[in-house]
């Protein structure tokens, strides 16, 4: 979220969507968490045109649509009917939230529905008001089929199926624009492994850039029983997603009790995730694999590694087989995304970080993403001012287009002054 660019969208309405007046304390705290689009002009005739990759939109939160349900097997959709899609809980969480799908109050669409359940809106909003070459739609809610959770096997690899197909036709065909993270059942990998070969084979291959993972999976992330799909991202240069996932295990010490507790816990997920993929020596046996971690910060990034090499240098012992210190794998295997970005009180402490960051060799992997269409929402001008134009250039498109293969328009995206 950023604060030099809040202003109240619907100050009329309470953040609870609640019929009751607005009092004065409510209001106050709607107009601390919407963000409107301002400061940007794509047409503009002064400023620098940064060309833009967006690295991380939301789809409508809703796996139960009629385009998914109707590709579902007759026997999954007589199931769904019945007993429901899932019966081991939902990625929701369980804190009371200001908004059901957490989102900006201009993005519903003006015929009704839940944000992100028209296309062509979302098109209009994002893509075309920003010019942007592509944008990556992350479904978070594929992470209910993601083979656990008490889902039958047959249903979570049918419902990840359909969800990919229904992102196909639904909004790849519609404008090419459209890129998407491929949603599988991989706590099943060889049912994972058969649907990312689907989509490899499917027509829209190249709108295909990531394979979605939860950052909170029934064992740590280099656990060998994941090498399956490892192997075939590898094969295929692509890299494997972590997004946040407001769930219930997000700290070690169970589920917290506020929303904005819960939304400070999220980096807590990095620190097990990056050492077990580091430590259990994932990037020997896949040189090439990378991980990109969305909206899960990146700040922590440096500390973590001098913590990793610091341990590693007192027991590399038992890690006899590591080729290579921590920090180097860390630097070249891991990306990053901009929301929710750093916003230090002091902006030269921003500098400073940012300075230690791309000294440790990762100032090529930090990505824009705007979390279109959440309430913290980033447009692209909401960058800090300190960055340089060439440090800007390379975050808004030029580090997404190198990982993910995507050229990025000449003469495309946002005019910053």
């Amino acid at each position: 979220m950023s604060r030099w660019h809040l202003r109240a969208l619907n100050p009329s309405r309470s953040p609870l969507a609640r019929d009751e007046p607005v009092t004065e304390t409510e209001n106050a705290k709607e107009k601390a968490m919407t963000t409107i689009l301002e400061g940007v002009t794509t047409g503009a005739q002064s400023g620098t045109r940064y060309p833009i990759i967006d690295a991380d939109v939301h789809p409508d939160f809703n796996p139960a649509k009629p385009g998914v349900m109707s590709r579902l097997p007759q026997r999954w959709r007589e199931y769904a009917a019945e007993w429901g899609l899932t019966r081991g809980g939902s990625p929701g969480g369980d804190r009371p939230r200001h908004r059901e799908f957490a989102h900006r109050w201009d993005t519903e669409p003006p015929e009704g529905g839940a944000p992100m359940s028209n296309p062509d809106f979302a098109r209009e909003q994002l893509l075309d008001k920003y010019d942007i070459t592509a944008a990556m739609l992350n479904d978070i809610s594929g992470y209910m089929f993601n083979g656990s959770r008490n889902t039958p096997r047959g249903l979570a690899d049918a419902m990840c199926r359909a969800m990919n197909e229904d992102r196909e036709e639904s909004w790849f065909a519609i404008d090419e624009r459209w890129h998407g993270a491929i949603n599988t059942p991989y706590e099943i990998p060889e049912l994972a492994v058969a649907e990312i070969q689907r989509r490899m084979d499917s027509p829209y291959r190249d709108r295909w850039n990531l394979i979605s993972f939860a950052p909170d999976n029934m064992n740590p992330p280099g656990h060998e029983k994941y090498y399956p799909i490892y192997e075939i991202a590898q094969e295929y240069n692509i890299p494997i997603s972590m997004h946040v996932l407001a769930a219930h295990r997000v700290t070690a010490s169970g589920s917290p009790t506020y929303y904005f507790e819960e939304h400070c816990d999220w980096g807590a997920y990095n620190f097990p995730n990056i050492s077990s993929l580091v430590y259990e020596g994932v990037f020997d046996r896949f040189p090439n694999l990378k991980f990109a971690l969305v909206e899960l910060a990146w700040s922590w990034a440096v500390p973590l590694a001098w913590r990793l090499d610091n341990a590693y240098d007192l027991m590399s012992s038992e890690l006899p087989d590591l080729q290579r210190r921590p920090s180097e794998y860390i630097a070249d295997h891991f990306w990053y995304t901009t929301q929710p970005m750093e916003e230090p009180e002091k902006p030269e402490w921003f500098a400073d970080v940012f300075e230690a960051f791309e000294a440790s060799g990762m100032g090529d992997k930090l990505l824009y993403s705007s979390d279109y269409p959440h309430w913290d929402f980033d447009e692209p001008s909401a960058l800090p001012a300190s960055l340089s134009q060439a440090q800007r250039r390379a975050i808004l498109g030029e580090n997404a287009s190198a990982l993910f293969g995507i050229p990025l328009k000449p003469g495309s995206g946002a005019v910053i002054d």
